[in-house]
């Protein structure tokens, strides 16, 4: 019980400064990913004051926002950095159960704390994030087609078994979520009929949901969902006629949707979506050939793409991209025999792509890339034999990789 008021009490601590500072000056919404953070000190929930100016290039001392920001306003992935600095990973059981383990210090090496079982009957891969204060949230489809949350009040070890059913019908696949502009969590799923359907918090933090809404576009995958630069969420969803299509926000913090956006292409997975140094989402999918396919936006938070563009390759599976340590965005995918691939951004403009780098393994099927602690490069996966393995930089931003290790335990579903 004391550990369950703690988390209130300190829910209302940090609503209620948000809300005094929301009195006293206007909205101002900045994102880490387009400035320069300054990280106060003993700051264990990761919240960041931004450095910003008249004209965008940064001060040198910081101003007071109307919100703090969190480290990064990634969306929610299989594997993120908890509130107390720590790199968490999620994956699904043999039992489609949740597991859930951990590094067993922050920044500390790759050595992690061990499995633990979340429970929960999962029909896809569960999705972690953390709410507007911090505090970790597990979401999977159930295998009742319904969207379960699961909040873990401590990291991994002293994870809740407990899930709650937040509805939804003939739900299928992985869900998607995010924070909007004002902290509330979304989450977008995809229905057995290809329909799409989003949710979100009434409040940041909040423990009240609104009802289903329906989207104005059909998916043949699972959907994408990513804030751009200006704070809007964009969702992103190949149809069954194999183009893609994008949908944003009416407006910050809106249960409203615009009309779907037309991306063209000829998409046969799942997209990838991320945010580039500039400010721009980047969309990565493989067409029918298995090649990689490409489309950026023409400036930050446009509405404007370039057009597709393919990086080559024979993949296959879900591509999944992240920022390296210097801003560069790097693509990871299996190829037909099941050896990590990747492509990145290269020089010192980031105008060109390197070529195409074999990282080893016999992966069945990727679970995470994302950057740990150190700003290291990390992908798991989990191998032919059903264990998770890895590979990780050596130095953050360096070109050398150790090899594919599958040295983490466990047994997960490839499928």
């Amino acid at each position: 019980m004391m550990r369950v008021r703690r988390r209130n009490d300190q829910k209302l601590l940090v609503l209620a400064a948000l809300g005094g500072l929301a009195l006293i000056a206007a909205p101002v919404v900045v994102f880490s990913q387009a400035v320069e953070t300054v990280v106060p000190a003993g700051d264990p929930m990761g919240f960041r004051v931004p450095v910003i100016s008249d004209d965008g290039e940064g001060l040198d001392e910081p101003v007071p926002t109307s919100q703090p920001l969190r480290d990064s306003p990634l969306p929610g992935a299989s594997s993120l950095l908890d509130g107390s600095g720590r790199f968490v990973l999620v994956a699904t059981g043999p039992g489609k159960t949740v597991l859930t383990n951990s590094q067993s210090a922050p920044s500390a090496g790759p050595e992690a704390s061990g499995w633990v079982d979340l429970g929960g009957s999962a029909a896809g891969d569960p999705v972690l994030t953390t709410d507007a204060i911090g505090a970790l949230a597990t979401f999977i489809v159930g295998s009742n087609g319904h969207l379960l949350q699961n909040y873990q009040l401590e990291p991994s070890v002293d994870a809740s078994p407990n899930w709650r059913d937040l509805g939804g019908a003939h739900l299928v696949g992985t869900p998607a979520v995010a924070q909007d502009a004002e902290g509330k969590l979304v989450v977008v799923a995809r229905a057995a009929d290809g329909s799409l359907w989003a949710i979100q918090q009434t409040a940041p933090a909040g423990e009240t949901w609104t009802d289903w809404r329906g989207l104005p576009v059909s998916a043949a995958q699972d959907p994408a969902l990513h804030r751009d630069s200006q704070g809007k969420l964009r969702i992103f969803a190949s149809g069954p006629d194999g183009r893609l299509r994008t949908i944003a926000q009416a407006r910050l913090g809106a249960d409203e949707w615009n009309a779907p956006q037309d991306l063209g292409g000829s998409i046969a997975g799942p997209p990838a979506v991320v945010m580039d140094a500039e400010g721009m989402l980047r969309v990565f999918a493989l067409s029918g050939d298995g090649s990689l396919q490409h489309n950026v936006e023409t400036g930050a938070a446009s509405d404007v793409w370039l057009g597709w563009q393919s990086l080559g390759g024979r993949l296959t599976g879900r591509p999944m991209a992240t920022v390296g340590a210097k801003g560069g965005v790097a693509v990871f995918a299996l190829n037909t025999s099941g050896n990590l691939q990747d492509v990145y951004q290269a020089g010192t403009e980031r105008a060109t792509w390197s070529k195409w780098n074999n990282r080893g393994g016999s992966i069945a099927k990727l679970v995470s890339a994302a950057r740990d602690p150190q700003g290291r490069l990390v992908v798991y996966g989990v191998d032919k034999t059903g264990g998770m393995g890895r590979a990780y930089q050596m130095t953050p931003s360096g070109e050398q990789w150790t090899k594919w290790e599958n040295n983490l335990g466990g047994v997960f579903l490839a499928n």
